[in-house]
């Protein structure tokens, strides 16, 4: 999906290109709890380090509580503050109200990513293949949040079809032209000398 850029509508941002930005935020996301990690098993050496690994909720541990509070900070951050995270930024798209606004409040922001992202992947995933099948393209968290994703900026569309090896045979036929062209200057040219 794109912006049309003959008309300003906006368009919503499907599922592949969605998918695509969430893949790329998981790697940073991974690439920072990694540092989350080894801080957390520093702190285990320590006396006080069976706080961090014994049982607080159910089976989570304190140190699962941090890594995943740490994870939704990373997106709550961005998309507060900035209304994209890194992997939406690089796929050209932004998080916005249902009425196009870009101002998100922080209350829908922590909504969406952390109760919001937690039902959509509660039962396989299935809130966030929503969005493949929403005319508005929106997952269940976007749906719970009253959210959109769109595209940012416009995007140019070429419709037309172009058949392989096209953009050769042109600058083939513009080179052919021009030598034929620059053979006539040439002659032309050796005329106009005074000849000796």
């Amino acid at each position: 999906m794109y912006r049309d850029s003959s008309n300003d509508t906006v368009v919503f941002a499907g599922f592949w290109v969605r998918l695509a930005a969430f893949l790329i935020d998981s790697l940073l996301v991974s690439a920072l709890l990694l540092f989350a990690r080894l801080f957390l098993f520093l702190l285990s050496l320590f006396p006080a380090g069976d706080l961090l690994n014994g049982h607080l909720l159910f089976q989570y541990s304190l140190s699962d509580m941090v890594l995943y509070g740490c994870g939704a900070l990373y997106y709550i951050l961005f998309t507060y503050f900035t209304g994209v995270t890194p992997g939406k930024r690089l796929l050209n798209l932004r998080v916005v109200t249902a009425g196009g606004g870009r101002e998100l409040s922080l209350l829908c922001v922590v909504y969406r990513e952390t109760v919001g992202r937690f039902l959509s992947g509660f039962l396989l995933g299935i809130g966030y293949l929503m969005a493949g099948i929403d005319r508005e393209k929106r997952a269940l968290h976007d749906m719970l949040a009253d959210t959109r994703v769109v595209y940012e900026k416009p995007v140019k569309i070429c419709r037309t079809y172009r058949e392989p090896g096209y953009v050769r045979r042109q600058q083939a036929e513009e080179n052919a032209a021009g030598t034929q062209d620059g053979d006539a200057e040439d002659a032309a040219a050796d005329e106009q000398k005074p000849s000796l």
